[in-house]
């Protein structure tokens, strides 16, 4: 929680890579990056890290915000992410719904698409859900 009272909205690494929030709706999640040429892998085409880097930091954010007001911090703890069809320019959107809400888990299914719709990515990611410690920084 930042000195506002409310979770901070982005990490270090989520300005680094350029997220872009558009919902934290555990119903449907939304997040997107730009295509960029620093995050392009040798052939040209968007690094896999960032498809699995989106994904977690979205399903990151959403459970964060659904848990925090319960004195809870959501932290990553497993990701699986298929590759389907590479993106080349413009945007990369990875999508997600809440599949499982529990006490100390969730779990998320997610899909990145291009900016015509098809699909590229789909993934599916573990949260921990814990409490928060007395002593951590704001989320």
């Amino acid at each position: 929680m930042g000195s506002e009272g409310t979770i901070k909205k982005e990490s270090n690494f989520d300005i680094l890579l350029g997220t872009e929030w558009i919902s934290l709706d555990p119903e449907g999640a939304r997040a997107r990056v730009e295509m960029r040429d620093d995050l392009r892998q040798p052939y040209g085409i968007l690094h896999g890290g960032v498809y699995s880097s989106l994904v977690e930091g979205l399903c990151s954010y959403a459970t964060a915000a659904a848990v925090w007001e319960e004195g809870n911090i959501a932290m990553g703890q497993s990701i699986e992410v298929s590759f389907l069809r590479p993106v080349t320019a413009g945007h990369a959107e990875a999508r997600a719904v809440v599949r499982h809400r529990g006490r100390t888990t969730w779990v998320w299914e997610a899909e990145i698409v291009d900016d015509e719709e098809r699909l590229c990515a789909l993934a599916k990611m573990t949260m921990a859900v814990r409490p928060a410690p007395k002593h951590a920084p704001a989320a």
